[in-house]
């Protein structure tokens, strides 16, 4: 009976782990204007209101062709979406680009979703609009 119970926790065990391992991954980068490439910003990144900055989410590998749900969200009593677009992937280009750019003060975060599996989240990202300070002359 030991053995057996030894068995099932070992299946189990390796279900869960390939149920992890399933999920899509990847890292954003962002890039301002004048940079050449894209950088990980560690934390919760902060831009100018006037400025604009791309950003690129790459995942790890290749998932085949997908369709990937791209949320702005801003931080008001609840977080309320500002954008919502969707973006393909698939074994060819396993990027996808977004910018971020006229947007008013406040916090916002960037929410990925794999639109053919009811909205799994993918990842998301936090980042900070600031209003920027007229210099006096």
């Amino acid at each position: 009976m030991t053995m057996r119970r030894f068995a099932i926790s070992g299946i189990i065990l390796a279900l869960a782990l390939g149920t992890v391992s399933c999920s899509m991954q990847g890292t954003f980068g962002f890039k301002k204007f004048g940079q050449d490439t894209y950088h990980k910003l560690e934390g919760t990144p902060e831009f100018a209101s006037d400025e604009t900055v791309d950003w690129a989410f790459v995942f790890r590998q290749k998932y085949g062709e997908r369709t990937i749900g791209v949320v702005y969200q801003k931080k008001e009593l609840v977080w309320a979406d500002v954008l919502t677009r969707s973006a393909r992937i698939d074994n060819t280009s396993r990027i996808v680009y977004g910018t971020i750019k006229d947007l008013e003060p406040g916090r916002y975060q960037i929410i990925l979703t794999e639109l053919e599996k009811d909205n799994r989240l993918i990842d998301s990202k936090d980042f900070i609009i600031y209003e920027k300070e007229d210099e006096e002359e």
